[in-house]
């Protein structure tokens, strides 16, 4: 039986790469043009603007006369858009963040007629292996993609891929030759044989059995639509082997019945077909520290706040939020994540970044300054924040003004002052009041951060007050070379940082680890010298009323370059300074690298002390999964398009250990890591002065990024070497038992840290908005000194908590399950189960293994 071939025509768009957003908008002001003049002279003909709204917003944006003509054609079905915001990366971003992506782009879609409804992305470097959780609370149920298939374990190309915990499913197409199969399609024989039929032959003969139909895209790169499409297909139709029909991806899905084809778990890392870049995860760690820091203030802090300040009649529209995700999501895009930029989109990048952090600084700054104006505080009290929907009795990073050099706290379990600044008095001060000007002469303070400990309300705030005294427990240096925890010791002896574990001593517990790197953008590539180990040089303890604190100086010399690493030559100090804390029995590690060395690649190393290890438990969105490394065949280029090596993108936190004894790292700034038995090895990062190479030795062959192109040229990118000051934040746990309930809740406690804030009179500058927030905003009232939103139960986890994107007046809280059995929830007469669209979906009383339940509080803000 002869398939019927369903051919797309698309663009691909990527938003930036070696040209920038802006010459994306300039090329899209021609060729957008061009599509809506072929659409409405050919109404039977249909176009795919690469699932992701922004560039219709942008086009919008320069031509909004075009508007009504683009949605009549979005509205007759000829304009597919949406559903995406951008074309997301899969593998370094939140879960979160992707519902986000989708949330926005679901918004902005419905402003121009009705979204696509297929989870397109077409040139996402690999997939975790929730995002059919993901695409199902997106109300998405097709999902198209490229890269990172073993089509050998899906048995073929079109598939079920179930998630973990096997509750979300979607039906899958995979373009196997890429999003650009049938691109510049052209009725000629030569063509139709040595293309169109070539590409169909190829998943006829790697399928189990032959498709009845198969899916062609017919596109690339910022292509223009295609002239005169119908007559072509026509003419292809009188000299091809196959029936050719013209259709937009949902029609394809329309005619398989998926009941009957494999259904497949797990993720999509496989770099057979076309290269993924598997050591992306460590390219341009400025700008991925920067995005990691922003998605976990956004979900973890800006959100929940603007939900606590509406329940107290502090009202901060959405779109202040929005305009802050969208510039995040922007810089999200799968090319913009990896780091294979050139450095002036770079430069556009931490850009945008930058920007999105003052809006989200902005949002923060005006709940915590509008509020202490309602609740009238005194620059002797501060205000405390929870963003968890849980009690938290944890420590509180706490920044206070204030003339005396102490103060002490009250309903604090216990404080201590880690730091603080005098500032001396200041003469001829300009002093603006009703009868004039006055010059006065500002008081001397102290800025002092101190940590307290306290218990605080679910969702909600507490007021703390204090007062001024002459004496307080201090954090003092010590003699000693350790710190400790409950069952655990860390000592810092002949440069080393070991470990007392029990009965087990492990030498090197932490050590870094620097080696150099021939690679480009895209991927590492090793060197043939050996790794070298950095010495530490120096620790300093201090101690004090429950805080403990290790300071460890490095200065060591490292090869300046590859040419002295060949040669074995050391000349460039590297300053790097490691902090140690022990904080509710966990070990916080805080590093600090100013980097002077080109292309090298450091990793943090932590070690279980165990050997012939092999698997560990890694944290995915919404749930865990088991990794184990691979065998590498030693003929693995007749396999791979690039070496499959075993380094994995690192969601939040990864586990290793066996007989009683686990260690479980937690971090949200690093985005790779590997293990090498019982040690893993978290890349911090990886410097290079191309944007893409050939030949390298983990990638063979031509260049990515287009360099070795006819016509193009190799990029030198002097800014991706990062000759600059970077920092780290990992947490390690020690434990007896492997329990993904406790490691998610750690992790969660991680993400919903506390906030306190002190509006006080003699710096205005400390927080930026304070002063331009006039005390007339808002009237005092007399609200509670603390107080609770809602508390939800300690057998699930925290995802999100927000406002409404879709419904007025009503509180989202999204939770999950992040366990292997199911876990009972009951919904109370006001709540509703919904999608992350806020659409009523169906619920029998219990969250799925590895699922997450979206709950919407009804009128909650009434």
């Amino acid at each position: 039986m002869v398939a019927d071939v369903t051919i797309v025509n698309h663009t691909h768009w990527d938003r930036e790469w070696y040209f920038s957003d802006q010459d994306s908008i300039t090329l899209s002001a021609i060729l957008f043009k061009n599509v809506i003049n072929e659409l409405e002279a050919h109404p039977q003909a249909t176009f795919t603007l690469d699932g992701q709204i922004s560039i219709l917003t942008d086009f919008l944006t320069v031509e909004p006369d075009m508007k009504s003509r683009v949605e009549k054609l979005v509205n007759n079905g000829q304009l597919q858009i949406g559903p995406w915001y951008t074309q997301s990366d899969a593998l370094h971003t939140q879960g979160e963040s992707i519902l986000r992506n989708g949330i926005i782009g679901k918004l902005l879609s419905d402003r121009i007629g009705k979204r696509m409804e297929v989870g397109y992305l077409p040139d996402t470097f690999g997939f975790n292996s929730q995002l059919p959780v993901i695409l199902n609370q997106l109300g998405l149920k097709n999902f198209i993609f490229w890269r990172g298939i073993d089509f050998k374990k899906t048995h073929g190309f079109y598939f079920n891929w179930e998630s973990l915990g096997g509750a979300s499913s979607v039906e899958v197409a995979n373009m196997p030759q890429g999003y650009s199969t049938g691109k510049q399609l052209d009725a000629t024989n030569d063509y139709v044989k040595n293309r169109l039929d070539k590409a169909i032959d190829f998943i006829e003969h790697n399928s189990p059995e032959k498709p009845k139909n198969i899916l062609i895209p017919s596109g690339n790169d910022q292509m223009n639509i295609i002239r005169s499409i119908n007559s072509k297909i026509d003419k292809i139709n009188k000299m091809g082997m196959y029936q050719y029909e013209l259709g937009n991806f949902q029609d394809f899905f329309d005619k398989v019945n998926y009941k009957n084809l494999y259904t497949y778990k797990g993720e999509f890392r496989s770099p057979i077909l076309a290269r993924i870049h598997l050591t992306c995860g460590s390219s341009r760690m400025d700008t991925k520290l920067s995005m990691a820091r922003l998605e976990e203030k956004l979900i973890n802090l800006v959100e929940p706040l603007m939900a606590i300040a509406k329940s107290t009649g502090i009202d901060i529209d959405n779109g202040l939020l929005i305009q802050a995700w969208k510039k995040l999501l922007e810089s999200q895009a799968h090319d913009s994540t990896a780091g294979s930029v050139v450095d002036s989109v770079n430069d556009d990048i931490l850009h945008r970044l930058k920007q999105a952090n003052q809006l989200a600084d902005g949002i923060i700054n005006t709940v915590e300054k509008l509020l202490s104006l309602k609740l009238d505080l005194s620059d002797k009290q501060v205000l405390v924040f929870n963003p968890l929907s849980k009690e938290q009795y944890s420590n509180v990073k706490v920044k206070i003004i204030s003339q005396s050099q102490f103060v002490k706290f009250d309903d604090v379990e216990n404080q201590i002052l880690i730091n603080q600044e005098y500032i001396p008095k200041r003469s001829h001060a300009l002093k603006e009041q009703i009868d004039g000007d006055h010059d006065v002469e500002e008081p001397s303070y102290y800025i002092s951060e101190y940590v307290v400990k306290t218990k605080l309300p679910s969702l909600g705030y507490k007021v703390l007050s204090f007062k001024e005294t002459k004496q307080i427990p201090l954090l003092q240096k010590t003699q000693d070379n350790f710190i400790e925890g409950e069952g655990w010791k860390i000592t810092f002896e002949n440069g080393q940082v070991n470990l007392q574990w029990g009965q087990k001593n492990i030498k090197q517990v932490i050590s870094l680890v620097d080696d150099g790197n021939e690679g480009d953008c895209y991927d590492f590539s090793p060197v043939s010298s050996d790794p070298i180990v950095i010495k530490m040089q120096e620790a300093k303890v201090f101690k004090g009323n429950d805080y403990q604190e290790m300071q460890i100086f490095s200065n060591y010399k490292l090869p300046k370059n590859l040419k002295e690493r060949e040669v074995g030559i050391t000349s460039q100090y590297e300053p790097i300074k490691i902090i140690l804390r022990v904080v509710n029995n966990t070990l916080d590690i805080h590093i600090e690298i100013e980097n002077k060395v080109l292309d090298h690649r450091i990793r943090l190393c932590v070690n279980s002390g165990f050997s012939e290890l092999n698997n560990n438990i890694a944290s995915v969105p919404f749930g865990f999964l088991e990794r184990e490394n691979q065998k590498i065949p030693d003929d693995w280029q007749n396999h791979y398009s690039e070496k499959p090596v075993n380094i994995s993108p690192l969601d939040n936190n990864v586990t290793i250990g066996k007989q009683n004894k686990y260690v479980t790292v937690y971090s949200n700034t690093c985005k790779e890591y590997a293990q090498k038995d019982g040690i893993l090895l978290f890349t911090l990062l990886a410097t290079t002065g191309q944007l893409g190479k050939s030949n390298l030795n983990y990638r063979p062959g031509r260049a990515s990024g287009d360099t070795t192109k006819v016509g193009h040229s190799m990029i030198s990118t002097p800014k991706a070497e990062l000759l600059k000051k970077l920092t780290y934040d990992f947490v390690v746990v020690f434990s007896s038992t492997l329990n993904q309930q406790s490691i998610a809740k750690i992790a969660e406690q991680l993400k919903f840290r506390p906030l306190a804030y002190q509006s006080q009179k003699y710096n205005l500058f400390l927080n930026r908005l304070d002063n331009k927030l006039q005390d007339d905003l808002v009237d005092k009232e007399a609200l509670s000194t603390e107080k609770s939103l809602i508390k939800l139960p300690e057998n699930v986890v925290v995802s999100a908590c927000y406002k409404g994107f879709f419904e007025q007046n009503a509180l989202v809280i999204r939770v999950e399950n992040p366990t292997d059995k199911s876990v009972a929830f009951k919904l109370n007469k006001n709540q509703v189960a919904v999608n992350a669209l806020e659409k009523q979906i169906d619920y029998c009383g219990s969250i799925s293994p590895y699922d997450v339940l979206t709950i919407l509080n009804k009128d909650f803000f009434k």
